[in-house]
């Protein structure tokens, strides 16, 4: 998988944990944590010099992690299914009603149509796989602005 942000292609510096075991060994390394493991470890991690982000699937609420937001280097949403919309209203919800200003990242089930609708909505970067990359670019580079919205 590649991370894709507007037309520029950059490697993956984050990586997925779903336990804090591995945490150890990944001295200064950038890490997402599931929602469950932030809420259970969320008293360490805090005090931890650890750059954490925090991924949310479609189908899971900011609630619980409100006023935990700016802990977040990252936020990745995770769409469960491209017909699942709800990350594009909370990528929208972190940025207007939060103020979230760092990283926010499209994974899962997306569709390169998509694209342009998401940077809209507040994503900075979407996770593609990497065969993909030319696809994503051109529906970037076909955007006319708001022509009629």
């Amino acid at each position: 998988m590649i991370i894709l942000n507007k037309d520029k292609p950059q490697n993956n510096e984050y990586i997925l944990l779903d336990d804090l075991e591995k945490i150890a060994s990944l001295h200064k390394q950038k890490v997402i944590l599931t929602k469950s493991l932030w809420i259970k470890k969320k008293q360490f991690l805090r005090k931890s010099k650890i750059n954490t982000g925090i991924q949310l699937n479609s189908d899971e609420s900011l609630d619980e992690i409100t006023d935990d937001i700016f802990c977040f280097s990252l936020i990745q949403l995770n769409f469960i299914s491209f017909k699942d919309g709800r990350p594009f209203s909370v990528a929208k919800q972190l940025r207007k009603k939060f103020n979230f200003r760092n990283e926010i990242r499209a994974s899962g089930h997306i569709l390169p149509d998509q694209y342009i609708f998401l940077i809209r909505c507040g994503f900075d970067t979407v996770e593609i796989e990497d065969k993909n990359i030319d696809v994503w670019v051109k529906f970037y580079k076909m955007d006319e602005g708001l022509y009629y919205q």
